[in-house]
């Protein structure tokens, strides 16, 4: 509904007041529209003091808007809440933004169009997915290095990749544990070495893929050859047009898992786990030119953050049956799959607090920039603006605010309501049935609101000092004060300002989202808050 006039009185008449009486670190989450009609806010024993008002919105449907407006019954003194931070170490050699995350967005919603994969509609027992052909491994089909391979290679730009695509050889480099390496046999030269195939090879096999099979599932196996291929090919450097501002660094397409031919089948499909990623491309022959050390680095996080999307549609369609789970929720859980490969790579526990400290391996930050840097530079995305867009958002393709704020609510759910392993709440989330909001609500055990009671305070309280606050307002694995302020130049991102005593404050805050405000309360007791609808 429309928000109140701006001549209301602050507490419609009427109105039942709901008292707030907090000590320090203490937090009362008000979720009943009636409790906000008109809010007495005071310090346990009375005295000055400083509230956070968090105005959030836990509606279950995506992009549902909520307008709010709130006045003051009673002056009270100004003053910031928590306004000086403290010291923290500022990265010089941070990204100024993720730009991979908006081109491979764009694929997955052609993805999503191509292969008839909404969310909430399920595939049915009579799935078109190729089930797998056997547990065991048939070594017969498995090639050897110099073997010489052909594969349909999606375009990525186009509105349907299984109807459009091409047939390009590649050579066998390396035949690992669990990944095969082939290269487009019009790679540009002065790219990869031999050197640099085995040691994206030991990467995959060591860390990536153990890693993401423990904490989202079992990779689909539909030709049993145990292995899953890393293409690199420059049809995807074709994809990013010269000088653009976004680069698709890699990608998987579930077309490769669907029959060739038959009902709902992709024409394109190689019937295999396929990775199709980017090559060196030193003089520009396909794109922007892309040095060897630079595309090494890159695909680093994008082959953690597909590899999640393709044990997401093997554990999915082809295991369980079940539909192609939100957006919002299958890319958290890729970009969770890149903060987790970080920690496995620099041996730290799922759930161990981070400092900037931990985790910028300065100079180079080489592990900072392929892992962590760009999940925390989403966040801060948000953080600027945390009321717009929601995690829940329906644009989670095109919003790096969207994905960071998904990402840290997996994030904080996982450190709050995994009850055995923080792997095995990831690989439930997973497995489904259920799809967006409902999926993590049945994994947490709680309703939405409760959810977004503790994570959104906790992305402003994380780490703050304040004496007596419950491990509920925290992130028990990342220090947010520490991280976000240090890739903002120093200054914690997510802002509070003060309400004005004299003039109305309206808003509107998206699902799943909220806004921040200080409210100081005056030494003669209490100030009184009126209208905060958010309905």
């Amino acid at each position: 509904q429309p928000p109140p006039n701006m001549g209301d009185a602050p507490c419609p008449t009427g109105s039942s007041t709901t008292t707030v009486s907090l000590g320090v670190g203490e937090v009362a989450a008000l979720t009943v529209p009636g409790s906000l009609d008109c809010v007495s806010l005071a310090t346990a024993g009375g005295g000055a003091g400083s509230f956070l008002v968090v105005a959030a919105n836990a509606d279950t449907k995506p992009d549902v808007m909520g307008p709010y407006q709130i006045n003051f019954a009673s002056a009270a003194a100004q003053g910031d809440f928590l306004a000086a931070n403290r010291a923290q170490r500022v990265l010089s050699a941070q990204r100024a933004s993720d730009t991979r995350s908006m081109a491979e967005g764009r694929f997955r919603a052609m993805e999503r169009r191509a292969l008839h994969l909404v969310a909430g509609q399920r595939v049915g027992a009579r799935s078109p997915l190729l089930r797998t052909s056997g547990i065991r491994v048939n070594p017969a089909i498995i090639p050897s290095v110099g073997d010489t391979l052909t594969f349909n290679v999606p375009d990525a730009t186009a509105n349907n990749a299984c109807t459009t695509f091409t047939a390009q050889k590649a050579v066998v480099k390396t035949v690992g544990t669990h990944g095969i390496i082939v290269q487009d046999v019009r790679a540009p030269a002065g790219g990869f070495t031999t050197t640099d195939f085995q040691s994206i090879q030991t990467e995959f096999d060591n860390i990536i893929y153990p890693t993401d099979t423990v904490h989202f599932g079992a990779a689909p196996d539909i030709d049993s050859n145990g292995h899953v291929f890393l293409f690199f090919t420059p049809s995807v450097n074709a994809a990013t047009k010269k000088g653009s501002n976004s680069i698709l660094e890699g990608f998987f397409f579930a077309g490769d898992l669907f029959p060739k031919t038959g009902f709902n089948s992709c024409a394109e499909s190689n019937e295999t786990e396929l990775f199709y990623l980017l090559v060196p491309d030193p003089t520009g022959t396909f794109s922007d030119d892309r040095s060897t050390s630079d595309v090494r680095q890159d695909i680093r996080g994008t082959i953690a953050h597909e590899f999640q999307h393709m044990i997401n549609a093997g554990v999915r369609f082809i295991d369980e049956d079940a539909p192609d789970d939100a957006t919002w929720l299958n890319e958290g859980l890729s970009h969770f799959a890149e903060e987790i490969v970080g920690r496995a790579e620099d041996g730290y526990s799922d759930t161990q607090e981070l400092t900037i400290d931990d985790v910028a391996d300065f100079p180079a930050l080489d592990n900072f920039n392929a892992f962590y840097g760009q999940n925390l530079a989403r966040l801060r995305e948000w953080m600027s603006n945390p009321g717009k867009l929601g995690a829940t958002s329906a644009h989670a393709d095109t919003s790096l605010a969207v994905r960071g704020a998904a990402w840290s609510l997996l994030r904080w759910s996982a450190d709050h309501y995994a009850t055995t392993t923080v792997a095995a709440f990831t690989r439930a989330l997973v497995a489904g049935p259920d799809t967006g909001v409902a999926n993590l609500v049945a994994r947490a055990g709680v309703p939405f609101d409760s959810i977004t009671a503790g994570w959104l305070p906790a992305l402003f309280t994380d780490d703050a000092g304040i004496a007596g606050l419950p491990a509920r307002y925290t992130f028990l694995s990342w220090n947010m004060r520490s991280v976000e302020a240090a890739i903002n130049n120093g200054v914690f991102p997510l802002t509070a300002p003060t309400l004005s005593q004299t003039q109305p404050t309206t808003g509107t805050v998206a699902s799943a989202g909220a806004n921040y405000y200080t409210v100081a309360v005056p030494s003669s007791g209490s100030v009184t808050l009126g209208e905060l609808d958010t309905n």
